[in-house]
């Protein structure tokens, strides 16, 4: 039976995925977290916290990430106004 204010809604994995996916959340904080370097890699968590309904959901890496540094872009901004030169 539902009660006053409506059945309560039980979040599952795939209905996280659709909140994110349909955008349903009020608030999204998107964090990247470089835990390290081995080698030519970097080592990342990534972690996501959304509010949906007056409710939050953390979504988190349950293992790191290794990327290939030769995988970004890198670029030199001198004084943060310009870009001045790509670095190779």
């Amino acid at each position: 039976m539902a009660g006053f204010l409506g059945e309560k809604e039980s979040l599952s994995r795939e209905r996280v995925k659709e909140i994110l996916i349909n955008k349903q959340y009020s608030y999204l904080e998107q964090k990247v977290t470089l835990l390290g370097i081995e080698g030519d890699n970097f080592i990342l968590k990534i972690s996501f916290l959304i509010e949906y309904h007056q409710k939050m959901i953390s979504i988190e890496e349950k293992d790191p990430i290794v990327i290939p540094f030769k995988d970004f872009r890198v670029e030199d901004w001198g004084d943060g106004v310009h870009k001045v030169a790509d670095i190779d």
